[in-house]
């Protein structure tokens, strides 16, 4: 295993030994380029923290962390990637894992894996959630929470969710 990888599993370690230990909750947005990460996080956050790029061109370059603090008193940071699903398992992706990491001090508290329902075709997502479970062992799916963008294109098509579900490949 390469110093790299090993940092970063050093880093994985303390991210998953401290959740639940500090006031403030960590949310890391994961998906391909394009899949609404950034306008989710914006919606967690209760406004425009995240730079929306519109037209299919690159979004988020690194991973930022942004904070909200809740009515109830409670910090909560919002961390957008780049697209990790679009080139999982090359070493600049790897590096900006380790950065994510890296941005929560507080621990990772879920991971919110973002989908459009525009796209059809989930191999390139369900090869990188393989690639994040050997990274971070099968234990990541407990925190994981999947999110679905793009409600009002499933309107426009005369769909609802139930049949967006129902047409998905199924594991």
């Amino acid at each position: 295993m390469d110093d790299e990888l090993f940092y970063i599993w050093l880093l994985i370690d303390f991210a998953i030994s401290t959740m639940g230990e500090n006031d403030a909750r960590t949310l890391v947005l994961i998906g391909k380029t394009g899949s609404g990460k950034s306008a989710t996080g914006n919606s967690i956050l209760g406004n425009k923290r995240f730079p929306l790029n519109r037209c299919f061109s690159r979004g988020s370059i690194s991973s930022k962390l942004e904070s909200r603090v809740l009515e109830d008193g409670q910090m909560l940071n919002v961390i957008d990637t780049p697209g990790f699903f679009d080139s999982f398992g090359d070493r600049g992706t790897i590096g900006e894992i380790f950065r994510c990491i890296k941005l929560a001090v507080d621990g990772i508290h879920a991971f919110l894996v973002v989908f459009s329902v525009c796209n059809r075709s989930f191999e390139e997502e369900k090869a990188a959630i393989c690639s994040l479970q050997q990274l971070f062992g099968k234990q990541i799916c407990d925190y994981m929470i999947v999110v679905f963008t793009g409600g009002d294109e499933l309107e426009e098509d005369g769909k609802t969710s139930d049949d967006f579900l129902y047409e998905c490949p199924q594991p």
